[in-house]
């Protein structure tokens, strides 16, 4: 029933759909096209690939790869080729001395320092203790010499928004986020950064899973290698799984939440999957299969859906005070 729900989905009425909707809130609200942050993976070139279908009814308008990439980080695949071959405007520029000078006036520690600490706690800790450390730092309750460290991870993201919103506004163009409904629905982006859906005009993969993103970008006719390319977050060597698990794994726990379904529905539903699925990720299988990683995923939720509710009711609160002034 999960995967039936999560894998048998329109994809071809969610492409068409998707681009005319583009299309028509470029056309409606003036831009004179899109940009979005490039980082090379299917999420951003299936976006790249969604706003060229929506120009086709456009020809003037631009579809801009905006690619801003930190020279210290290894081990991530940009695939500028792939962005040409598509035909969208690939701008790549170098954030390295800003990001440094940013590091130095904040005082933070040294990026390989981080990045070997990273590792040392995805790799190397107890599946129980890492999942424990990745819900203190979603939940802002870590101390502050481990929070520093995050700060520095999440900061080219900041930087590359900002960069962004720069280029769109000095351009007239609309800027399209290129997160999709896996992330958006476990918090799993940075706040305020350059996947936050909150920070641009749109995010047109908003509503698929990660795993329907693939499908997408099987239909739109993407090279296989992007298709199946490890997807990171940027870090430097560090991927996805090494976090929340595979994403076939995650996006049905994530149906099973939202279906209902119990901890322990949903652990036996996912089970046989689960089990063909972790060979390919640098976790235990055991781990894959109980019930501790439903519990996990959905602690995830659960935070991440407080902490909207509450910058929700922030905002009308501070909209109110405004008014009453």
């Amino acid at each position: 029933m999960l995967e039936k729900e999560l894998f048998e989905f329109p994809v071809d009425l969610f492409v068409e759909s998707s681009a005319w909707k583009l299309a028509e809130a470029i056309h409606r609200q003036g831009f004179r096209g899109a940009v979005f942050g490039a980082s090379g993976g299917i999420d951003s070139l299936t976006t790249a690939s969604l706003c060229l279908r929506a120009r086709k009814q456009r020809q003037e308008w631009q579809v801009v790869a905006f690619q801003m990439n930190d020279s210290r980080i290894k081990g991530e695949l940009y695939n500028p080729e792939v962005y040409r071959a598509l035909g969208a405007h690939l701008i790549q520029t170098d954030i390295t001395a800003e990001a440094i000078g940013m590091e130095k006036r904040l005082g933070m520690p040294p990026r390989w320092l981080t990045g070997c600490l990273m590792k040392l706690v995805l790799r190397w800790l107890p599946v129980r203790v890492r999942r424990r450390m990745i819900v203190s730092v979603k939940a802002s309750q870590t101390p502050g010499s481990i929070h520093i460290h995050y700060q520095l991870l999440t900061l080219l993201h900041r930087l590359r928004i900002a960069r962004l919103r720069e280029y769109a506004t000095r351009h007239r163009l609309m800027l399209v986020i290129c997160t999709n409904l896996t992330e958006i629905s476990l918090g799993y982006f940075v706040e305020q950064g350059i996947d936050d859906p909150q920070q641009g005009d749109c995010a047109p993969l908003s509503g698929l899973y990660k795993s329907q993103v693939a499908s997408a970008a099987k239909f739109m006719g993407l090279p296989e290698h992007i298709v199946h390319q490890r997807p990171s977050p940027g870090f430097g060597g560090i991927y996805d799984e090494e976090i929340i698990g595979p994403y076939e794994l995650a996006d049905l726990v994530l149906v099973g939440l939202q279906l209902g379904y119990s901890d322990g529905e949903i652990s036996q539903a996912l089970r046989p999957r689960a089990c063909r699925s972790w060979k390919m990720a640098p976790f235990r299988k055991k781990a894959a299969c109980d019930i501790e990683y439903v519990r996990f995923l959905r602690e995830l939720v659960t935070l991440n859906a407080r902490k909207r509710q509450s910058e929700s009711q922030e905002e009308r609160t501070s909209i109110n005070f405004s008014s009453s002034q």
